[in-house]
């Protein structure tokens, strides 16, 4: 009974036993490499740097990904540190070179989380392996025994992680993808059917799935932010399937007397295609053709202009071309799940001949997405180039005082640098307390052990591989105390097999470790000390700026006085401060928060401007408004939709502004909660629109897609009041919101 117990208590701790797993799989690695090379070889130096090596990359980073992914990444720091262990090594003899090498090296490996979670999860590793050597002994001609043993050491952890106990895997966002699909498609059988009773229960599984799809709902390890097709595929398969489940909710709110008839078929294409998209996801079958959504989004348009003609004016006109709009959007929605999905299943394969249309990325070679990435966060409101900086700046201070004063064990002042600093000085400030609580009490418990066992090194040997699992498994299972606790006393039994040490060693160890927090605690106050925090707001607003002027751009183009050419143009810049925004509010939502900040939900503004984003590229896929028009049809009507359009740019553009100067945004509430009903009503009393159903149809659409952005900036001013009608916070100045200028 008390063995269940404990192992329901330690799932909870360790869900999964991944924690266990790997402290098992590290800790046999460490043993080995270290016994063979302290021991078998005789090489305290080769045995210093394999340990450390598997330390390094199995520890301190988190290699994540397929195991075929995770041999690659673990291959591909091999190459890399090999390389950081040389440079390290030759400039390790002056203070100055090596705390210059040190800052290059801390923002330049720091900087590759900008190339997603795969390199993210190792920059901390690679930052270890240049720290090592840049310490006394400061002996170059060990070199050769040096990469022997990092590479001994991590070339182990690369076989054990395929065969002893090997991570288990993480469901990929492709399956999210497919099992989302495979809801929609449910929900949209039984909504075509007119199955009323199963409606219900689909549509509360697919509002699951689709929420599974969030990036903040999803593991990081398996989040599509890297710069690659394939994660730029992936975001734009999740949110199409997101604003698909959106238009099918707003169908269902509909009243059902406006469901349109002559919809079935088409929802019945959907579920097919969604069903055959979620197939293909898994590896059971090849991609939907994007020509069999042309073909019935062109028979549904053909119906839908017959259907005009017929029906009669009063408010289920109005309902039926509500629903009929929302129809017409999730075709849209559809085509570009189905273009992305392409891409997914086959990112090196042959491009359908729509695939330029899904965005430039889509036909552009690697080199160049990785490039336009960096270009876009080598900005200091970037705030992975902010962690780098601040980081590089953190490790090069630690390495001048720790060379200035002549610290035998520096290391430990770099390491301690490099473990505790955060994103923002809060953070650091949480995590200072309990490393200098554990590190204390490590210290104390290695000084006593030092002190009993002596110089008896078979004591240290037999103690080693029990304290490589414990340190690796206890931060995760017991905390961060019990984590630098059972790690100190780990280096402590380290060091005293590779040569003579006393309790001093401990004292040593404790002494280091609050020198380097005590600089990364000065560097985080000075350098963005509010990380995301500080950069959230400010993100917002200069993305909800882009997003008014695409928005006006999208507008024009939808009421026939813009051209084409004006989104595009205005999608770029858009789409860099999206990418920016995005960043910005992960890194929020993993800092912790002051007690005073007010609960903005950062979550709807992001997935706004997504949405206007989405609604302006798709429309490029339409006819152009202008043909299916006759400018004296309706002048009214047109002058409406004119005017609608341009106060909907306006109200972002005031959002935007309010935003950045802490003014509650009072443009939106000028917003009829009846946008869309209003106009669609106008349009169904207009004279003649049975003998124009093609102008009607275009009209209606053009409507549709202003009354989404309508409903999205009436939820801007709901989340954004508290945040612009609150004063800002007296506090510290790492907190104080500064405006922005308009």
């Amino acid at each position: 009974m008390a063995g269940r117990r404990a192992l329901r208590w330690l799932l909870r701790r360790d869900p999964g036993l991944g924690a266990c797993r790997r402290a098992l799989r590290v800790g046999v690695v460490a043993t080995v490499v270290f016994m063979v090379c302290r021991y078998g070889f005789g090489s305290p130096t080769a045995a210093t740097y394999a340990v450390f090596g598997t330390i390094g990359f199995g520890v301190l980073s988190q290699v994540v990904g397929t195991p075929r992914q995770r041999t690659r990444t673990l291959v591909g720091c091999l190459v890399a540190g090999t390389v950081l262990l040389t440079i390290g090594t030759l400039l390790a003899g002056s203070t100055l070179l090596a705390s210059v090498g040190m800052l290059v090296v801390g923002v330049s490996v720091a900087f590759i989380a900008v190339g997603g979670p795969r390199l993210a999860g190792v920059a901390n590793g690679l930052q270890l392996v240049y720290i090592l050597p840049s310490f006394p002994p400061f002996a170059p001609e060990t070199l050769p025994a040096r990469v022997l043993g990092f590479v001994f050491g991590v070339g182990l952890l690369l076989l054990a992680d395929r065969v002893l106990w090997p991570p288990r895997p993480v469901r990929s966002y492709a399956c999210r993808a497919a099992s989302a699909a495979r809801a929609l498609a449910g929900l949209l059988e039984a909504t075509g059917a007119g199955d009323a009773d199963a409606v219900p229960a689909r549509r509360a599984a697919a509002t699951r799935a689709a929420g599974r799809l969030k990036l903040l709902a999803t593991p990081w390890e398996v989040r599509p932010t890297g710069p690659g097709i394939e994660d730029r595929s992936l975001a734009h398969l999740g949110g199409a399937l997101r604003g698909m489940h959106g238009r099918v909710d707003a169908l269902l709110s509909v009243d059902a007397r406006g469901i349109p008839v002559d919809a079935a078929a088409t929802l019945a294409t959907l579920a097919t295609t969604l069903h055959r998209t979620a197939d293909a996801l898994l590896g059971r079958g090849p991609v939907p053709e994007v020509a069999d959504l042309d073909a019935e989004r062109l028979a549904y348009t053909q119906r839908r202009l017959d259907t005009i003609s017929a029906l009669v004016d009063d408010d289920a006109t109005v309902a039926h071309a509500r629903a009929a709009v929302a129809v017409g959007q999730a075709l849209s929605a559809a085509r570009v799940a189905v273009q992305s999905a392409e891409i997914v299943v086959d990112p090196r394969g042959p491009r359908s001949p729509g695939a330029a249309e899904l965005s430039w990325w889509a036909t552009a070679p690697t080199a160049l997405l990785w490039w336009r990435r960096i270009h876009a966060h080598l900005s200091l409101r970037s705030v992975y180039l902010q962690n780098a900086l601040r980081l590089g700046v953190g490790l090069a201070l630690a390495r001048l005082v720790a060379g200035g004063l002549d610290l035998s064990h520096g290391l430990w002042v770099l390491l301690a640098t490099l473990t505790l600093m955060r994103t923002s000085v809060t953070s650091t400030r949480a995590t200072l307390l309990p490393a200098i609580v554990g590190t204390a009490l490590g210290a104390g418990l290695a000084a006593g052990l030092l002190a009993l066992a002596g110089p008896e090194t078979v004591v240290y040997a037999a103690l080693f591989p029990l304290l490589c699992v414990v340190a690796v498994a206890a931060g995760q299972v017991f905390g961060m105390i019990a984590g630098q606790a059972s790690f100190t006393v780990l280096v402590a039994v380290l060091f005293a097999q590779l040569s003579p040490a006393g309790p001093s060693l401990a004292g040593v160890r404790f002494l280091d470790v609050a020198v380097g927090a005590a600089v990364g605690i000065g560097v985080g106050a000075a350098v963005w000390p509010a990380g995301g925090h500080g950069e959230v707001r400010r993100d917002a607003a200069r993305c909800l700026r882009e997003t008014a002027a695409l928005v006006a751009a999208s507008s024009s183009w939808l009421a026939g006085t813009g051209s084409r050419e004006d989104v595009a143009a205005r999608l770029q810049p858009a789409e860099h401060w999206l990418l920016l925004f995005e960043a910005t509010f992960l890194q929020y939502r993993s800092e912790r928060r002051a007690r005073h900040e007010g609960d903005v939900d950062w979550f709807v503004v992001l997935g706004v401007v997504h949405r206007a984003v989405r609604t302006a590229r798709t429309s490029l896929g339409d006819l152009d408004p202008a043909s299916s028009w006759l400018p004296d049809r309706w002048p009214d009507l047109v002058a409406r939709l004119r005017d609608d359009a341009q106060a909907l740019a306006d109200g972002y553009a005031g959002v935007a502004r309010s935003l950045a100067e802490g003014r509650t945004p009072a443009a939106v509430l000028a917003v009829p909660a009846d946008f869309l009903d209003s106009a669609l009503r106008a349009l169904a009393a207009a004279p003649g629109r049975r003998e124009h159903p093609r102008e009607t149809l275009r009209l209606a659409d053009a409507w549709g897609r202003l009354g989404w952005l309508a409903d999205d900036l009436a939820a801007l001013g709901v989340v954004l009041a508290p945040v612009c009608s609150s004063p800002p916070a007296p506090a510290r100045s790492a907190r104080r919101r500064r405006p922005l200028p308009a």
